[in-house]
């Protein structure tokens, strides 16, 4: 079994589902959007229910019960339901599988607020798992802009500090803030405060979470190499780090270059790492942090050798300029790179 021998993983990262009548079943999955207005005075609960093995595995014909209220659903083909009309207030929501077992049930108490969506997706815990004691989450705080995502990491730990491998928890995310997924990437969908709570068995985790409006993107690095090139000139790899919760579309990344003879130049700049960048959320060549390059061919430097046979060089400087969706700006600083001259000859050998 694998032992938890540190909890050095675990550093604060502060940046860094949303159709059916009460008692009835949903096909529209918990990341699907807004959903229909909430009536007044009334609350909405939503999400899916899953293994906590294999979050892959919905739980078809799962029952979902809000103890305390006249609440009930049963999950559709994907694991999905919905509960509308909810009176606000404390309750224990309850989630059994009865077709499925070799898995038990899970319960998690929610907070249900008038005018407000809450999303639960249960993760079942197999019947003969180990009992969880502890959760491990990260970050346990979070600000990120409208649209941003948290990529939450976990660790359910039981009896001697012992990780129970391979499982998800239980998410609550209250103050109908975003959506959640089964593996624990969160997007904020409205500005505001809410939070996110890992559940498995009895103990629980809480991350508080702040969406912020819109800013302007974040160019987190700038790199160009080389800065130094011969007479005959070559290639400089250009290439920056952006991240920004709006996101940022293919064709708002360019860099512009300044050379001699009052020379300006603006080249659009490509996604450089397409495997690992995350997308814009149902927003195609769109990207909320990603890793944006291209390569600008120097031309041989041309200025005429003095007398002594001396080149001057020739100078150049480049920025990046990013534009995000809203429309907010963001320009780097300048990096500087040259274009030797040609050495002077030697000297004659005297006679």
């Amino acid at each position: 079994m694998q032992k938890l021998t540190t909890l050095s993983w675990l550093a604060c990262v502060a940046v860094v589902t949303f159709a059916l009548v009460t008692g009835c079943g949903s096909s529209n999955p918990p990341d699907g959007g807004a959903g229909p207005a909430i009536p007044a005075g009334t609350s909405t609960l939503t999400g899916v229910v899953y293994a906590a093995d294999n979050v892959a595995t919905g739980m078809v014909g799962a029952a979902i019960r809000v103890i305390g209220a006249a609440g009930t659903a049963v999950a559709d083909a994907t694991g999905a339901y919905r509960l509308d009309n909810l009176p606000a207030g404390q309750f224990t929501v309850e989630a059994q599988t009865p077709n499925q077992a070799d898995y038990g049930t899970t319960r998690v108490p929610v907070t249900l607020t008038a005018g407000e969506t809450t999303t639960v997706n249960f993760a079942v815990m197999p019947a003969a798992a180990a009992a969880p004691e502890q959760i491990l989450l990260d970050p346990d705080v979070a600000i990120i802009d409208l649209n941003g995502r948290i990529d939450y990491r976990t660790q359910v730990v039981g009896a001697d500090n012992v990780v129970i491998p391979n499982v998800e928890p239980t998410w609550v995310v209250t103050g109908d803030i975003g959506t959640i997924t089964p593996g624990g990437l969160f997007t904020g969908l409205l500005v505001g405060n809410g939070s996110v709570t890992a559940y498995a068995g009895e103990v629980q985790a809480l991350s508080t979470v702040q969406v912020n409006p819109p800013s302007p993107p974040q160019i987190t690095s700038f790199q160009l190499d080389p800065r130094s090139l011969p007479a005959s000139g070559g290639d400089v790899y250009i290439a920056a780090a952006i991240s920004d919760g709006d996101g940022v579309s293919v064709g708002n990344v360019t860099v512009e270059i300044f050379g001699p003879g009052d020379q300006r130049t603006l080249l659009g700049m490509d996604v450089a790492n397409p495997d690992s960048a995350e997308l814009c959320l149902n927003q195609s060549n769109c990207y909320t942090r990603a890793t944006f390059s291209t390569t600008y061919s120097v031309l041989a430097n041309d200025n005429n050798p003095t007398a002594g046979g001396i080149q001057a060089p020739e100078n150049y400087s480049a920025h990046v300029l990013v534009t995000d969706r809203s429309g907010a700006s963001t320009t780097s600083t300048f990096i500087d790179f040259v274009v030797e001259g040609i050495d002077p000859p030697p000297p004659s050998p005297g006679i």
